[in-house]
């Protein structure tokens, strides 16, 4: 996350943080082809998730970062569901990638099916079929401790919530990671579709801590295209796909902008 001045954000456009005019909302209809996607194959892949192998993970997972003096991660029903919904998508589509071929990564899941959730995402995957005997979960946290981008996931100081999804297919076994440092929490799981910025505003303000400014910006991107501090909120965003990007306080008019569910206006 990115720290700002209160002062800066309102004059960034001439430092470059901000882009109002240049607002490109990316193309709806794909981001909700990918959320429909997602929900229904974890819909007809149900009877293949192992609840016990998640929960086996995230114990194994808290052990070794407890070993190296961090604290254990805590269960997020939205992040399990982020996790579930690649790992399903990975057997689906064959492609072990973190990227899907339309070019969807780890925060585009997790801004579509963690709703409640502000924070920074991240995500291992592994794939396993044994020559003999059922993939255990320790073969799975194995295989991440020794890969350097895993082992960094299941490391990573700042990160305070996971999700693992976790699909079998026969003798095959598909995991996935979803891990965030959460950092404000929404009452209620934000609207994924809204007629105006005023929606998203209210879910904001019911945050804890709350959130009364935030920004937007294309999914995934960093720079920010607008921003709408305390007050009257102009309809000047075309309609289309945004990620909220909400201003989280760190003292005395200083801000963090930090990640926010995707959402869909118009």
């Amino acid at each position: 996350m990115t720290p700002f001045d209160r002062r800066a954000l309102i004059t960034a456009a001439a430092a470059g943080l901000l882009l109002p005019g240049l607002a490109r909302a990316a193309t709806s209809a794909p981001w909700l082809a990918y959320d429909r996607r997602l929900r229904a194959q974890m819909a007809r892949s149900r009877g293949d998730f192992d609840p016990e192998f998640e929960q086996d993970l995230t114990d194994l997972g808290d052990i070794f970062r407890r070993g190296r003096g961090l604290r254990g991660l805590a269960p997020d029903p939205g992040l399990t569901l982020a996790a579930r919904a690649h790992a399903a998508d990975i057997a689906r589509t064959g492609l072990f990638d973190h990227m899907t071929r339309e070019g969807y990564g780890p925060a585009a899941r997790v801004g579509l099916l963690a709703r409640d959730l502000v924070g920074a995402p991240g995500e291992n995957i592994a794939e396993r079929l044994n020559a003999s005997g059922p993939v255990r979960p320790d073969q799975i946290m194995g295989q991440w401790k020794t890969s350097p981008g895993h082992r960094a996931n299941l490391l990573a100081p700042g990160f305070t919530h996971v999700g693992y999804g976790v699909l079998r297919q026969g003798r095959e076994v598909i995991a996935v990671g979803a891990y965030a440092e959460v950092s404000a929490r929404l009452a209620s799981p934000a609207p994924l579709r809204v007629s105006s910025v005023d929606a998203i505003a209210a879910v904001l303000a019911s945050a804890t801590p709350r959130i009364d400014q935030f920004s937007v910006s294309e999914p995934g991107a960093e720079a920010l295209v607008e921003t709408y501090l305390e007050g009257p909120r102009p309809p000047t965003l075309p309609p289309g796909a945004w990620q909220i990007r909400p201003h989280l306080s760190t003292g005395e008019r200083r801000y963090q902008v930090a990640w926010g569910p995707v959402f869909v206006l118009g």
